[in-house]
C-alpha cells in the first residue's frame, strides 16, 4: 500500500498544495470505483436500467484496471512536478475515455445514460490534471514566474474621510482582514503573522467551487502610511501582486487605491476562458473591501472595537 501525504498541509518544495489534494482525491476515487465495479458489476447497469452485460467479467476487469491507476495516482501526490508522466498517462486516459464512448455511440454500441459514467470518471479531472502538468512543465523549464506579457493590471480607488495614517492603522490592524473578505466568498484566515512587515505571511484557505485553495501570500513592500503590497506564494492565480496604496487628497481624507497585478492559471487558455469571471470576480470583491473599509472608518466601528480589544487584553492580562 502506498501511503498518503502525512499531512494534507506537507509542503513538498515548490509542489503546489492543490495539486497534491486532487491526486489523493483521483486516486481515493479510482479505488473506491473500483472495488464497487468488482464487488456488483451489475449495480450501474441495473440503476440506469440499462440491459446487465453477457460477460460481467470483462467489466470487473475495468474496475481493476481504475484501481490499479489508484497507486499511480497517491504516487504522484508526494511530487506532483516529478512524477508528471503518471498524471499525463492518467490524462490520456481520461481523454480517450469520451472519444471511445462518442464513437460507440455514433454506432449504437452504447445507449446515451452510460455516459454519465463520463462526468465523474473523466470530465471533472481535465481541468485539474492540466493544470498539474502545466505547472510542471513550467519548474522543468525554470519558469518561476509567469511571462509579464501576459499579465492583467487591476484597480480601484475609493475617497475614504479620515488621514492616511488612520487609513493604513485600519490595515494593519490583525482582524481587519477578516473584516474585508466577502460574506459570498468562501475563504478564510486560516494563519497570519499580524503584521504587515516584509516577509511576514497571510494563509487563506477556502473552496473555489470544489477545489480546495490554499493562498499563501507574503508581505513585500512596506512604507507607512503610503504603501504596503503582497505577493501570492501559493494559490489560485500563476502570478498575483497587490500593492495597497494610502493618497493623502489635501482635505484630511485618504485615496485608497487598490493596483493588482495578476494572471491567470493556464496560460493562454486560462486567459480565454476565465479571464471575464476573474476580472468580474475583483470588482465585486474590491467594491466590498472599499465600502466596508468606508463604513468601518467613518462610521467610528473600527475605532470603537479597538477601544474594546485593548481593555479586553489589559484584563485578560491583569488577571494572568
Amino acid at each position: 500500500m502506498i501511503a498518503p501525504l502525512a499531512s494534507s498541509e506537507r509542503d513538498v518544495p515548490g509542489a503546489p498544495a492543490w495539486a497534491r489534494r486532487w491526486l489523493i482525491a483521483a486516486g481515493i476515487y479510482n479505488l473506491s470505483w473500483g472495488l464497487l465495479v468488482i464487488a456488483w458489476p451489475h449495480l450501474f447497469f441495473d440503476a440506469l436500467g440499462i440491459a446487465r452485460l453477457n460477460y460481467p467479467a470483462i467489466w470487473q476487469c475495468v474496475g481493476m484496471i481504475v484501481g490499479v491507476y489508484r497507486i499511480g495516482y497517491l504516487l504522484a501526490a508526494n511530487d506532483p512536478r516529478t512524477h508528471w508522466p503518471i498524471v499525463l498517462v492518467g490524462l490520456l486516459g481520461k481523454l480517450f475515455g469520451p472519444l471511445g464512448f462518442v464513437a460507440a455511440l455514433l454506432r449504437g454500441t452504447f445507449p446515451p445514460l452510460f455516459g454519465l459514467t463520463i462526468l465523474t470518471n473523466d470530465l471533472i479531472w481535465w481541468i485539474p490534471f492540466v493544470m498539474i502538468l502545466w505547472d510542471a512543465a513550467r519548474h522543468r523549464r525554470g519558469d518561476q514566474q509567469p511571462d509579464t506579457a501576459m499579465r492583467m493590471h487591476y484597480f480601484k480607488e475609493s475617497r475614504i474621510n479620515a488621514p492616511p495614517q488612520v487609513v493604513f492603522r485600519f490595515h494593519e490592524d490583525p482582524e481587519a482582514l477578516r473584516k474585508l473578505i466577502p460574506p459570498w466568498e468562501k475563504m478564510e484566515v486560516a494563519e497570519s503573522a499580524g503584521s504587515l512587515l516584509p516577509g511576514s505571511k497571510v494563509v487563506l484557505h477556502g473552496h473555489l467551487g470544489l477545489l480546495p485553495i490554499r493562498w499563501v501570500a507574503v508581505h513585500t513592500e512596506y512604507d507607512p502610511p503610503h504603501l504596503f503590497a503582497d505577493r501570492q506564494e501559493t494559490g489560485p492565480f500563476a502570478w498575483w501582486y497587490h500593492r495597497h496604496r494610502f493618497l493623502d487628497d489635501g482635505e484630511g481624507g485618504t485615496i485608497l487605491r487598490d493596483e493588482v497585478e495578476y494572471q491567470a492559471p493556464l496560460g493562454l487558455i486560462g486567459s480565454w476562458l476565465g479571464g471575464w469571471l476573474i476580472r468580474r470576480k475583483l470588482e465585486r470583491m474590491f467594491a466590498f473591501r472599499h465600502d466596508s473599509t468606508r463604513r468601518l472608518i467613518e462610521s467610528g466601528e473600527w475605532g470603537a472595537s479597538r477601544v474594546r480589544a485593548t481593555i479586553s487584553r489589559g484584563i485578560e492580562n491583569r488577571d494572568a
